[in-house]
């Protein structure tokens, strides 16, 4: 009877029904929220079999939970009881429960992933389509987050939601730093020889980041931006980023300058095979 149990609760109410419920691990917090005059709670899952024409599955899969609907819990079933399992096809045990079919149950099985071959060929056994990721409200969200996502990188640097990537937040920036980021081998030292890159330059670094995740290692760089070259030992920004890019074991380097709001790409260059290519090569 957590949030989406309640949620089927709710919906169940609404259509008139009579309803039951268990939950071994019902806080008192929970409880507080439960419509207490329109819901019966029982002691056992069996008590719910006993008593339920539709039985509703809520639980993670884990060694308490997986073949909750056991041999025993199904004899406990009327006959003609329905089961909707959108939670975890672990819960059921399938072979009690093909059983069940065999042995006089004429009940319906409800699920939404898919099940063995012996309920698979089943009349009585309806599988539908995983739609969870597919909703308008699901894609929506997901739109929108992979643009927020993108451009939050393109913005800062910063990583989150990645699969290869390390997540890496940075403190936003004022507009008189620069940013840099930089993509390189997760090895010993790495970090020493990228950072040595600034320090010969005589550039400051007002903050960094370090992450890893896998063989991949990502820093996003603040360095103090200038207005001339005169008391620093290059000639350019393209200058400093083919030295930085050129670093054996360095994937590829980026500037960000300004805040956030203002966000400007100066360069993007990467290292292939120890040729760099893109802004800042030459």
């Amino acid at each position: 009877l957590g949030a989406i149990g309640a949620a089927v609760l709710k919906a169940a109410l609404d259509l008139r029904m009579e309803v039951v419920g268990f939950d071994p691990a019902l806080s008192v917090d929970a409880a507080l929220k439960l419509p207490g005059h329109r819901i019966r709670i029982v002691d056992s899952l069996e008590d719910l079999a006993k008593a339920s024409d539709y039985i509703s599955l809520h639980a993670p899969s884990n060694e308490h939970t997986n073949g909750m609907i056991s041999t025993q819990i199904l004899s406990q079933m009327r006959t003609d009881a329905c089961i909707l399992n959108f939670a975890r096809g672990e819960l059921v045990d399938e072979a009690a429960l093909a059983h069940h079919f065999d042995n006089g149950g004429s009940g319906r099985y409800v699920c939404d992933f898919a099940v063995g071959p012996e309920l698979s060929p089943r009349s009585n056994v309806i599988v539908l389509p995983h739609l969870g990721a597919s909703t308008d409200e699901a894609e929506e969200n997901a739109a929108a987050m992979a643009a927020d996502t993108t451009a939050l990188y393109l913005q800062t640097g910063t990583i989150r939601d990645s699969v290869n990537f390390p997540t890496t937040t940075l403190p936003a920036r004022l507009d008189t730093v620069q940013r840099v980021c930089v993509v390189n081998e997760n090895r010993p030292g790495m970090l020493g020889e990228i950072l040595s890159v600034f320090g010969n330059a005589g550039i400051n670094i007002v903050q960094q980041i370090n992450t890893s995740k896998g063989d991949v290692g990502y820093n996003v760089i603040d360095i103090e931006r200038l207005s001339t070259f005169d008391d620093v030992h290059f000639k350019s920004w393209d200058a400093l980023q083919f030295l930085l890019t050129s670093l054996d074991g360095v994937k590829s380097t980026r500037y960000i300058y300004g805040t956030p709001a203002s966000a400007k790409h100066a360069g993007y260059a990467v290292n292939f095979k120890g040729q760099v290519y893109g802004i800042g090569s030459v």
